[in-house]
């Protein structure tokens, strides 16, 4: 029996099933893509972005099959239509871990991405610096004082007046 001849909760259940398994390779992929960062290694994290990036592809494919199913069962697409559609298919109770883990690894995604933005959002910054600094241009640090506002230590000096 092919998935598209599944009963909706079987349907259900294959979605959520092959969307854990499709968000435990994101969530792997960003992890390695935050060692890579760590180490600067621009192969792995190549490879790292490339697996990120074909995961969140199949997530996205999922989610829009899931999005479908949802609404032809006249639940809305968001997570509370999940949970009311859960409530009225479900009546096995096997969905719903699966439901609760996608949604669990979901968040620790989302914290690795953030983390590795902020990442590379600070290495940008020291690339921006030191292009700054070589160019001969002034390159200011900020700090923050005790009332937590920034100030800026004075324009540092060209390299070559080092």
């Amino acid at each position: 029996m092919t998935a598209s001849h599944l009963f909706p909760m079987e349907r259900l259940d294959a979605l959520l099933a092959e969307a854990v398994r499709e968000a435990c390779l994101l969530e792997s992929a960003l992890e390695r893509e935050m060692a890579a960062l760590s180490n600067r290694d621009v192969d792995a994290l190549n490879e790292a972005v490339a697996r990120k990036h074909q995961a969140a592809q199949s997530l996205e494919r999922l989610t829009q099959a899931q999005t479908g199913l949802l609404q032809a069962g006249g639940f809305d697409s968001d997570g509370s239509g999940m949970e009311a559609c859960l409530r009225d298919w479900d009546h096995e109770g096997v969905a719903q871990p699966r439901w609760h883990r996608l949604q669990e690894v979901m968040g620790r995604c989302r914290h690795l991405n953030q983390v590795n933005g902020g990442v590379v959002h600070a290495h940008q910054q020291q690339v921006q610096q030191a292009i700054q600094i070589l160019r001969g241009g002034e390159s200011r640090t900020e700090l923050y004082d005790p009332r937590g506002r920034t100030v800026s230590d004075g324009p540092s000096r060209h390299i070559s007046k080092a």
